[in-house]
């Protein structure tokens, strides 16, 4: 699925400021200096959180739903779960993105946010839902899944 070899890596904090933006860090926007583009997509993640695909990535998201039978019930609603709060968002020249309302609010994201990298595509977390959301991983839990990969 991945044809574009970002890496965003590593977890940031910064505060949203009165107009809804948050600044994307610099290590995150350099990863994009190759493909030269500003445009992010920005949707619902899968736990309580926002993802942000650069829209070259988004394009494979799409590719890749698009592939999904539509005839399938089950097929059609994950489609819509996903791309029914997609929004196209450009950083500016402070590398700011605006979060719109609806999604800030999904996340829970008040006045901070904890900002994740995942390889090919960026989280927003509100700091208290990712806390908690730690607080419950079992890391023993991940055994199988290192040895899957060699780690």
């Amino acid at each position: 699925m991945n044809s574009i070899k970002l890496r965003f890596t590593g977890e940031y904090s910064n505060s949203l400021d009165i107009k809804n933006r948050v600044n994307i860090p610099a290590k995150f926007r350099k990863a994009l200096d190759p493909i030269n583009d500003r445009t992010f997509v920005i949707t619902r993640g899968f736990d309580p959180c926002l993802a942000l695909y650069p829209i070259a990535e988004w394009n494979i998201v799409e590719q890749e739903l698009a592939s999904l039978s539509s005839i399938r019930n089950r097929n059609r609603e994950f489609v819509r779960s996903v791309v029914r709060h997609a929004s196209h968002v450009q950083y500016d020249k402070q590398g700011r993105i605006i979060i719109p309302d609806n999604l800030k609010i999904y996340a829970g994201i008040e006045k901070e946010v904890s900002i994740i990298g995942m390889i090919t595509k960026i989280e927003l977390w509100s700091p208290d839902k990712i806390k908690k959301y730690d607080d419950q991983i079992n890391i023993d839990e991940f055994d199988d899944l290192a040895d899957d990969i060699s780690f």
